[in-house]
């Protein structure tokens, strides 16, 4: 399918440019990992970051990862693959993808997202593989549901400090010590720590916490059910067929993501200047409401893929990255950790958000031209092989199953 591949392919450039700023060290910041320093250029950028790419991308790659587990279940069962086994196999492979994560914190870059894929993988499967479409698009909807409800809610205290603390100096002068403050050095990260064991050892421990924290925050596995109801509706196998859908998700998708980091923008630019107690409500509406405009992404894709019957080299050299996303993916963080951290080359202490964006457009173009290099020589990525590998590994998968049935049918779950 055009659409998947060309959506990953060009969305990890903008996943190398989200994740550029977690490599940089030595520059004041405040919770978010962007600096708070720079030129008026790297104020613009990141507000264009706030708006288009943080907390939408990796939404649009958990609905791709949805689609991708009911084509692999749907082409076991056409290969006459019981649906125990299925499972079995979507658990192990989801389970690799956690391991994954995991030597990915523990070597190069504490924010992975492979970990917490693997564990909604592992879970959705456990509750839903069977479930029919109904039961899959409600629940979907309730997590969309909570979500926007709370960065709403994020909103709602924030009106309600501003109004105490209007009525109160000394509780406002109180709450201004709890803060968002600037600190200088801010290491979530580990990439400021020289010795490289103990950067390490902060990566891990910040993976251990993030990762499970990821299946509380409802974004990421709405965005997977969604995509599942898409799979078992063909809706990028045949985007034609259902051009009014994806029309409506990607305009009121992306429309309704990006305004919400609207408020994030304007306070990197500075022309929104909250009161430091309410300065972080911006950022839980921006992320309650990006896993939209990550859909909307993943419409759109499809809508080009319509159109564009026939990619060109462009179209063809994004969907050769598409189809090794996960070696794509990993290519970044083994190019930019090195280069940018304290325990290895040290760059990111010199750089700030424009340069080091451009040094992640330039990684992922790299990636971009290997992956053409393989493709032209049939070769698949080096890490969806060792993955491939290992999920296969084991006894024979049971097979003499009469035909597809229903787990290729309308209800089923899986992916190709």
């Amino acid at each position: 399918m055009l659409a998947p591949d060309l959506a990953r392919g060009f969305m990890l450039l903008l996943i190398a440019l989200a994740n550029a700023s977690w490599h940089l060290w030595g520059h004041p910041t405040s919770m978010a990992i962007h600096p708070s320093d720079g030129s008026a250029l790297d104020r613009a950028l990141r507000a264009a970051l706030a708006v288009a790419i943080d907390g939408r991308i990796y939404p649009m790659f958990a609905f791709l990862l949805g689609y991708g587990m009911v084509q692999f279940a749907r082409s076991r069962a056409g290969r006459g693959v019981h649906p125990p086994e299925i499972r079995r196999l979507l658990r192990r492979r989801h389970w690799f993808l956690v391991l994954f994560g995991f030597a990915h914190a523990l070597l190069l870059f504490s924010g992975d997202v492979l970990g917490a894929y693997g564990l909604l993988g592992v879970l959705l499967v456990a509750l839903f593989f069977n479930r029919s479409d109904r039961v899959v698009l409600t629940w979907a909807l309730v997590f969309v549901g909570i979500m926007v409800l709370g960065g709403l809610a994020g909103v709602a205290v924030a009106a309600w400090l501003s109004n105490a603390a209007a009525s109160d100096p000394a509780l406002a002068q109180e709450m201004g010590r709890v803060v968002w403050e600037d600190t200088t050095g801010f290491d979530v990260s580990g990439s400021g720590t020289a010795n490289y064991l103990v950067a390490a050892a902060m990566r891990v421990l910040m993976w251990l916490i993030a990762t499970p924290v990821s299946l509380l925050l409802l974004t990421l596995p709405a965005a997977i059910l969604l995509g599942w109801w898409a799979a078992r509706r063909g809706v990028l196998e045949r985007p034609g067929a259902h051009r009014r859908l994806l029309t409506w998700v990607a305009v009121v998708g992306i429309g309704l993501g990006w305004a919400s980091g609207v408020p994030t923008a304007l306070q990197y630019v500075g022309l929104l200047d909250l009161p430091e107690y309410v300065s972080w409500a911006p950022v839980p509406l921006a992320y309650a409401f990006g896993g939209f405009a990550g859909v909307g992404y993943a419409a759109l894709f499809g809508l080009i893929a319509e159109r564009v019957r026939t990619p060109g080299r462009l179209g063809l050299a994004l969907t050769a990255v598409g189809r090794r996303s996960l070696s794509a993916y990993l290519w970044q963080s083994i190019i930019m950790a090195p280069l940018l951290s304290a325990w290895g080359l040290g760059l990111g202490q010199h750089v700030n958000t424009a340069s080091v964006l451009g040094i992640a457009a330039l990684v992922w173009l790299a990636g971009l031209a290997l992956c053409v290099w393989l493709d032209a020589r049939g070769r698949p990525g080096p890490f969806e092989t060792l993955l491939r590998k290992l999920v296969n590994r084991g006894p024979a998968v049971p097979t003499g199953w009469g035909g597809p049935g229903p787990v290729a049918a309308a209800d089923a779950p899986g992916s190709r």
